[in-house]
């Protein structure tokens, strides 16, 4: 972890460089408490072994999906390099009322790129569960 102090270990694939294109101040402020805090970095390491150790949670929580009842929006990157652009429509369609938005020229972490386009994204889907249909629904972005 102490590599990942350097921008240019921050910005290569195996770490932050395809989850965002413009995020590297946040990636650097996400990762200082695993760089500082050794009860921080101690918990990190117990979360990513438990995660490692059980293969069936992810395929567990999917094989659920198709039994939620509400709304759903599926936000997704149009030019994804990590989560292929391919899985969102596919993750919309597990969901019965589920709703696929594709936002161009981010990666993964879209807050981090498009903060702005992703809050008016939530914005429409929240006031259309209120009031109806809006004319940008299901538009790419």
């Amino acid at each position: 972890m102490q590599q990942m102090r350097l921008r240019a270990v921050r910005r290569l694939p195996i770490a932050f460089g395809w989850l965002t294109k413009r995020g590297d101040a946040a990636t650097a402020r996400w990762i200082r408490p695993v760089l500082t805090r050794p009860e921080i970095r101690r918990d990190a390491v117990r979360m990513l072994r438990a995660a490692a150790a059980d293969t069936g949670f992810l395929l567990a929580a999917a094989e659920r999906l198709p039994g939620f009842s509400r709304p759903a929006l599926v936000v997704w990157a149009s030019r994804d390099r990590v989560m292929p652009p391919e899985h969102g429509p596919r993750l919309a369609g597990l969901l019965p009322q589920g709703r696929l938005t594709e936002v161009d020229d981010s990666y993964t972490l879209i807050p981090l790129d498009q903060p702005a386009r992703l809050a008016q994204i939530i914005r429409d889907f929240s006031d259309e569960l209120e009031t109806g249909p809006s004319p940008h629904a299901n538009q790419r972005s």
